[in-house]
């Protein structure tokens, strides 16, 4: 064998080696413009991941590797507290570009799917977001057999300010059709008919769960008092803001309203680190179930942060407020 051609084989086996890893596990190679040192927080939705990993960033470079045996999704969470997700497969690997001021023009690479993502990220980047919804819902009909229209379904549809449930099971039945050995896609019609049942208007459906802090949430309990149920995660800033924001209204209020949490870290362990500081004197409910919980599935509840408004007659006044809107609505109802 010449040396060029030795050369060239040699050289055609480091690329293909630089695509792929080894069988059962899945890799992300990354590297940031503008974020030197840090480090990256990444869990799975299913639970590939048991709870919340973290990606230790140098030198603006990161490498991590995980067990994957199925495709699944992850969910990297940036410093800025907003998510990105990465489309993993059985013996594949992908390599990240971005520039950490400007993380929608993120680039992943390796993968059909992970590209097709950053496809929509590219043609998206500059629209408002009525006009992304319209863009999701064309690329979703474009590609029905994809995992990236799950996610995407379940962004602009179900899981937005204003949840459109009627696009969304259309959408899904196209889906459904082009998948029908898709547990996930049946699970989310499961989950879509959740959310209607406890929208506005609707009574709120019974529970019974006992917190991480020795406080029971009864449903029972909750009847002729105004009650706000919230979800919450350590790594989400925001929905950590949010319960602080609620003790200090009941504070003001002289105690005029009821709250209970539902926690979806994938180990009660770290919300309990992260409420050492912060005690909060309601039910703070974490089964290690993420967005599997039954707790989470019966109340609709799959936004971090998300939150029911419960009038004192046990029905559903509002939904998934951000936390001033949140607050004016308590106001509003404790006078």
């Amino acid at each position: 064998m010449s040396r060029r051609i030795y050369i060239i084989l040699l050289g055609t086996l480091l690329l293909l080696a630089s695509c792929s890893t080894r069988s059962g596990w899945f890799r992300i190679e990354g590297h940031f413009l503008h974020m030197n040192q840090g480090q990256l927080l990444v869990y799975s939705p299913d639970g590939t991941i048991n709870g919340i990993d973290t990606i230790k960033i140098s030198g603006g470079r990161f490498s991590y590797e995980l067990p994957c045996t199925k495709p699944t999704m992850l969910m990297l969470v940036f410093p800025n507290f907003s998510e990105q997700p990465v489309f993993a497969e059985s013996g594949k690997s992908v390599d990240i570009k971005a520039d950490a001021s400007h993380l929608k023009t993120m680039e992943i690479k390796g993968t059909k799917d992970n590209e097709l993502m950053t496809d929509f990220r590219m043609q998206t980047e500059q629209m408002a977001p009525p006009d992304v919804a319209h863009h999701a819902e064309l690329f979703i009909g474009d590609h029905l057999k994809s995992p990236v229209c799950e996610y995407l379904l379940r962004r602009y549809f179900v899981m937005s300010m204003k949840p459109d449930y009627a696009k969304a099971n259309a959408l899904l039945d196209k889906m459904i059709a082009e998948q029908k050995n898709n547990g996930r896609l049946l699970q989310l019609k499961n989950d879509i008919k959740s959310m209607q049942s406890a929208g506005t208007g609707m009574a709120l459906p019974s529970f019974s769960a006992e917190g991480i802090n020795g406080l029971t949430a009864n449903s029972s309990d909750l009847k002729g008092h105004v009650t706000v149920i919230t979800t919450c995660s350590s790594w989400a800033y925001e929905s950590m803001n949010q319960l602080r924001q609620l003790k200090k209204k009941r504070r003001e209020t002289g105690n005029a309203f009821n709250v209970v949490t539902i926690c979806i870290d994938g180990s009660a362990e770290q919300m309990r680190l992260s409420t050492q500081r912060d005690s909060f004197p309601w039910p703070i409910v974490c089964d290690e179930l993420m967005f599997e919980s039954p707790f989470v599935s019966k109340l609709g509840l799959y936004r971090v942060p998300g939150n029911i408004v419960i009038n004192k007659q046990g029905h559903v006044v509002d939904r998934d407020l951000d936390t001033q809107a949140l607050l004016s609505k308590i106001d509003e109802m404790v006078k």
